[in-house]
């Protein structure tokens, strides 16, 4: 297992994180213009919201909608500077992570990861 340290706290950004499994169709928002989060899509499914991969979908023709090809959890991960945590996933800039000390898990952004 490789582990990683924090170097920057990062808090959850949404509390109530979108959750979708296969065969569910999202419709589709804008997608992320900053390069360092490109490859991200703003979904609606369901009365919620999120930020989800846009390598998760098949994205209809006229880019409205899009079906939900693998399960998925917008969870975000609460972390201190210092936290130990393995990677899991990696994705445009975010990684599927669990926190060491209590096996939480959930996304973060790379760019707090040591």
């Amino acid at each position: 297992m490789t582990t990683f340290k924090i170097l920057i706290a990062y808090k959850r950004q949404y509390e109530n994180p979108i959750i979708l499994n296969v065969g569910d169709v999202v419709d589709l928002g804008e997608e992320e213009k900053e390069d360092k989060w490109l490859g991200w899509i703003w979904a609606e499914f369901k009365n919620n919201q999120g930020w989800i991969p846009i390598q998760i979908l098949e994205i209809a023709n006229d880019r409205k909608t899009g079906r939900v090809l693998e399960y998925y959890s917008a969870n975000e991960l609460d972390v201190g500077q210092g936290d130990v945590i393995e990677k899991i996933k990696s994705v445009d800039g975010w990684s599927w992570s669990r926190k060491i000390i209590n096996n939480e898990e959930g996304w973060i952004p790379d760019e707090v990861i040591g």
